[in-house]
């Protein structure tokens, strides 16, 4: 038995299985390894999928193999995130899974946290919060205390999924039976949105936990700080495709939720396509248009939403109505 940061005794026999897809990180990977066998439940079936990676990430993935009977490892040809964190889940063996990207770290009872919580209100699934780190080297940021969870159930399931505004499905911990077949769709991009709808579409308890126990990795260099690509439209395809879920529900508060968010996207693109410009097969006259049309379509939900901090409601306006005026801020960047 073990005492997890929520004061609940919890079972050490179940087992977890912890998917990291790996792709030309081999800069990072040993990194986030040692996070994980540094955790203090040690029940873990650890999978690294080396999804063709170019690099030496798939012979480092085979060396820390042999350090630890736990880890196991799966060679793929690239296929993707998707797929590989769709291969990571047929070979899962635990009745819990997580993702933990390769470049990422956690902390020492991230899975104990999760599973804890689990536990303590027979969840079907579990989030806690992640802090971006910018350094290759272990954060010394502290890290989140909060020990109040909120439970939800029933309806308010599918309500926490949009006003938490989830994404990631790096700070979760789900029951594999939840997963059941659900995949990732493959050959996308912001693949975790349609992945999380189809679980809190599913799940009957869910609990959220305000405690950071991930480190994101924010590469400076990233193509994340780069122009606006067509990567970026299936972000708003998916949130339009929420929207039209919930657009005719009973359920007005769902409705208008999905209606704020599918305009938010629409925002955020347009503000990374002001700051960092276009891609070069992209007309960024054209997409402006598109976007703008999405945006002023629904910004009396995206206004309205008290969800969404004022800030972002004054950059919407500066965006949509001062675009050419605001060309100062690429420059800027640049």
């Amino acid at each position: 038995m073990h005492r997890c940061c929520t004061g609940m005794l919890i079972d050490m026999l179940t087992l977890v299985s912890i998917i990291v897809p790996v792709y030309k990180t081999e800069r990072y990977l040993s990194r986030c390894l040692r996070s994980i066998l540094a955790q203090d439940y040690q029940e873990l079936d650890i999978i690294l999928v080396d999804d063709g990676s170019p690099d030496n990430s798939g012979v480092l993935c085979d060396e820390l193999a042999q350090t630890d009977a736990r880890i196991q490892v799966i060679h793929k040809k690239n296929g993707g995130l998707s797929s590989a964190r769709n291969a990571g889940i047929k070979a899962a063996k635990g009745d819990y899974i997580c993702f933990i990207d390769s470049d990422d770290y956690v902390a020492k009872d991230y899975v104990s946290t999760l599973y804890g919580l689990m536990q303590k209100h027979g969840a079907d699934l579990v989030k806690i919060n992640y802090v971006e780190v910018c350094t290759d080297t272990y954060s010394k940021k502290a890290i989140g205390t909060s020990k109040r969870e909120t439970v939800y159930t029933g309806k308010d399931v599918e309500r926490a999924f949009l006003e938490l505004q989830v994404d990631s499905v790096c700070v979760f911990l789900y029951k594999k039976s939840l997963i059941g077949d659900t995949q990732f769709p493959e050959g996308k991009t912001s693949e975790d949105i349609p992945f999380n709808f189809s679980l809190f579409q599913k799940a009957k308890t869910f609990v959220y936990l305000p405690a950071e126990k991930y480190y994101y990795y924010h590469n400076p260099d990233s193509i994340s700080n780069g122009p606006l690509d067509r990567n970026y439209w299936n972000y708003l395809f998916f949130r339009e495709g929420i929207f039209d879920f919930y657009r005719f529900s009973d359920d007005r508060h769902l409705a208008q939720k999905a209606e704020a968010l599918y305009a938010r996207a629409a925002m955020g693109m347009m503000t990374r396509m002001r700051l960092y410009g276009a891609a070069s097969d992209i007309d960024e006259s054209a997409c402006r248009k598109m976007l703008s049309d999405v945006f002023f379509a629904h910004a009396k939900a995206f206004y309205k939403d008290k969800g969404i901090p004022v800030s972002r409601k004054i950059l919407a306006m500066l965006v949509f109505n001062f675009y050419p005026a605001l060309g100062i801020m690429r420059w800027v960047i640049r």
